[in-house]
């Protein structure tokens, strides 16, 4: 009997299948990897940011600019992070890599556009400037 009280949580994607077709959501996911490529390519064109991986649509990268040690760079990337996600903007979180910790976008919003994407690297060049700045 308690089958039959659980929720149907498919519901939701099955209704947006039927309404929308497989072809909207191929599309998405399309330009989800796509976005996710370009911003890639944005990062490995910025000197200061190192591309450290591509996954689907996760892109983790790192603000490098300067000498430092893989602890300081860490700490660097994670202040970076703290700030980028105060001032709101844009929305990053973290990954390790190789015991580096770095920057992690992630593009999985149909919405997401070409100047979005730009505004990633703009916002953690601003953030580390003043990060730079501050110390």
């Amino acid at each position: 009997m308690t089958s039959l009280s659980r929720r149907f949580r498919a519901l939701k994607l099955w209704f947006s299948l039927r309404y929308h077709g497989l072809a909207a959501f191929r599309k998405a996911i399309e330009n989800d990897l796509q976005h996710a490529q370009g911003l890639g390519s944005l990062i490995e064109e910025t000197p200061d940011l190192r591309l450290m991986a591509i996954e689907l649509s996760a892109v983790c990268f790192r603000y490098v600019r300067g000498v430092h040690t893989e602890n300081n760079l860490n700490r660097l990337n994670s202040e970076i992070l703290r700030r980028i996600v105060e001032r709101g903007n844009v929305y990053l979180s973290n990954a390790t890599l190789q015991s580096r910790f770095c920057l992690r976008a992630c593009v999985m919003n149909h919405r997401t556009t070409n100047s979005d994407i730009d505004r990633v690297v703009a916002e953690v060049l601003a953030v580390a400037k003043e990060v730079d700045n501050a110390n």
